[in-house]
């Protein structure tokens, strides 16, 4: 019998990559697993955020990922201060394979953005997290476990291996640079908005091993990430221009990508209370040791909410068995605007 060997990679994948955090392609939707500097970097001062990504569904249920989160920032409307804080939490699942191999994550976020100048903050961010990684060693058969006719799960295993889920506490933190103009016109290769950082997750490498009789620790993940939203010289037309490197170990992922933006309806240049409508589309590109993946992105904003939706093109050599078709992905987002927004040196224009 012949058989193609993605197919057995993507039945060991979720083996061999128990290493690599929970992650998503829309990644101005999920900042909080890329940067803790980037908590409350926002108009506004409270923003919600949920997020499902169903990837790999045309060969097998591989991955299911879920993440929510709260953003809340204070202190903005105090002018003469120098910072403003927020605080964040998120929580993430996901779940890969027949064996459910998956890992839940709930962490707090808190953040300082300090005024630099009047268009400019400086961001230093801290968070802590609770993780638990596991399996469900009962969905496992092996080939000692076959009568000869059926399969019979009360044989044993022959194995020999006991398994255990594992649960952790780690420390991650980031810095973050933030440039936001007060105006919604600039030339075009001077930003509205942009924002640069790094992000380093899992600190103190706690322990993270499914093997009673092994010790592995989690490997540091490093995150660096850059933005900027530009004006054209047609009015309410922006170009969005972002990569997001990640490094953990022997993995790493970069996400270049780009994106346009209409703003249909824009919003109130004096008080920042009156939301806009407007539309943005583009694509990124995911590259690994290959090039893996296309993204297709589009989001919709409407009055305080953004609706985001995305789709994994696979293209790697497991398109044989995806026939291209990765994932896709929808986010949804609630942002309360900023009451104090007519006083603050950051005032609202347009922003992704």
């Amino acid at each position: 019998m012949k058989v193609k060997w993605p197919y057995l990679l993507l039945i060991f994948f979720p083996l061999l990559g128990k290493g690599q955090d929970i992650h998503f392609s829309q990644i101005t939707r999920t900042e909080l697993l890329i940067n803790p500097a980037l908590t409350g970097m926002f108009d506004g001062n409270i923003r919600a955020t949920m997020n499902w990504k169903d990837q790999w569904r045309s060969v097998d249920k591989s991955f299911r990922t879920y993440a929510s989160s709260a953003e809340f920032s204070f202190g903005r409307g105090l002018t003469r201060q120098p910072a403003y804080y927020a605080v964040g939490i998120h929580a993430a699942k996901d779940v890969s394979g027949d064996i459910e191999l998956g890992t839940t994550n709930i962490g707090v976020s808190v953040n300082s953005l300090i005024k630099i100048t009047r268009n400019q903050r400086f961001a230093i961010g801290a968070q802590t997290a609770y993780s638990k990684t596991g399996f469900n060693p009962a969905a496992m058969e092996w080939g000692s476990q076959y009568s000869g006719l059926s399969f019979d799960p009360s044989l044993y295993d022959g194995e020999g291996i006991e398994y255990q889920p594992q649960q952790y506490w780690d420390l991650s933190a980031g810095v973050a640079w933030w440039y936001h103009k007060s105006s919604l016109s600039s030339p075009a290769f001077i930003p509205l908005d942009a924002k640069f950082g790094i992000g380093v997750y899992h600190i103190n490498r706690p322990e993270n091993s499914y093997v009673i009789t092994q010790t592995s620790r989690l490997p540091m993940r490093a995150s660096f990430h850059g933005s900027a939203l530009f004006a054209t010289p047609l009015e309410g037309v922006y170009w969005y221009p972002s990569i997001n490197m990640a490094f953990q170990g022997p993995q790493h992922e970069i996400l270049p990508g780009i994106m346009g933006k209409l703003t249909v309806k824009p919003g109130s240049k004096m008080t920042g209370m009156a939301a806009e409508l407007s539309l943005a589309a583009g694509f990124s590109m995911r590259f690994t040791n290959v090039f893996d993946a296309i993204i297709p992105q589009v989001f919709l904003d409407f009055k305080t909410f953004s609706v985001g939706m995305s789709y994994d093109i696979n293209l790697s050599n497991l398109n044989l068995a995806s026939n291209y078709r990765g994932g896709f992905e929808f986010s949804l987002r609630f942002t309360n605007p900023d009451g104090f927004t007519h006083k603050n040196p950051f005032r609202k224009v347009a922003t992704i």
